[in-house]
């Protein structure tokens, strides 16, 4: 390490130090993994109830077609 490399690595050390003081304290790694895993299931479950939702909403559109195929039957 040259002579010039040392206190530069002392000035980092020290501010890294003053930096972290002011901070608040981090939250603990379980409660972020607990708060991940609760917003993936959720994700997950708002788009299986999405795609329920598709699923009625196509055959909902797909009986009213065939609706419309037999008032046209009746009509010829």
């Amino acid at each position: 390490m040259g002579p010039r490399a040392r206190p530069a690595l002392l000035l980092l050390i020290l501010l890294r130090t003053v930096a972290t003081q002011g901070r608040p304290p981090q939250p603990s790694l379980s409660g972020t993994l607990v708060t991940g895993v609760i917003s993936g299931i959720a994700v997950c479950i708002i788009l299986f109830l999405i795609g329920i939702l598709f699923r009625i909403l196509r055959r909902r559109q797909a009986s009213r077609g065939a609706a419309g195929d037999y008032v046209l039957a009746e009509c010829e």
